[in-house]
């Protein structure tokens, strides 16, 4: 296979030693070998998940009019470098996403979790009213207890989950 990882690693990191400039990689590789060729697909391929620069690459057309694609001024770009980051860099930090559920929609998931359950009915709506009468504080509380209790019970849920599949 003409991808190679380990090149695309090395290559990176080379681009990250020059950075925000480019790499010349066209002393180390002569035009028309293998290797050159290897090079110049690798450099494609990171080109198109966007870790280097578009102008790494540039198309040279033969007389008969068919393209190739050429080294130019390979240049490795913030998404590369976070990736070489072993942190993941700043797109690590600022892809976190932060997930806030209103009290209402806590108040409501609890609900329904407690109408699905096997209690009678009596203790279901007095549960359910207990619940609609519990001030915001109190419901953080309680859903944080409630995710202490899923996290100690997780192997629990994997064996359950792992039977579940299995069924199929």
């Amino acid at each position: 296979m003409i991808l190679d990882r380990q090149l695309q690693l090395e290559m990176l990191q080379k681009m990250s030693t020059t950075y925000p400039e480019f790499y010349n990689f066209r002393e180390e590789y002569k035009f028309g070998t293998d290797d050159y060729n290897k090079v110049v697909s690798n450099l494609y391929y990171l080109m198109q998940h966007d870790l280097i620069e578009s102008r790494s690459i540039m198309d040279s057309k033969s007389m008969s009019g068919l393209k190739k694609p050429q080294i130019n001024l390979p240049t490795i770009n913030q998404n590369g470098l976070d990736f070489l980051a072993d942190d993941g860099g700043l797109s690590a930090i600022l892809s976190v996403i932060t997930i806030k559920f209103e009290t209402q929609t806590l108040k409501a998931i609890l609900a329904t979790k407690i109408n699905q359950s096997d209690l009678p009915h009596e203790n279901k709506k007095s549960m359910i009213d207990a619940l609609e009468d519990l001030p915001a504080e109190s419901i953080k509380h309680l859903t944080t207890k409630l995710l202490d209790e899923c996290v100690d019970n997780l192997p629990a849920a994997i064996l359950l989950i792992g039977t579940w599949l299995g069924s199929f």
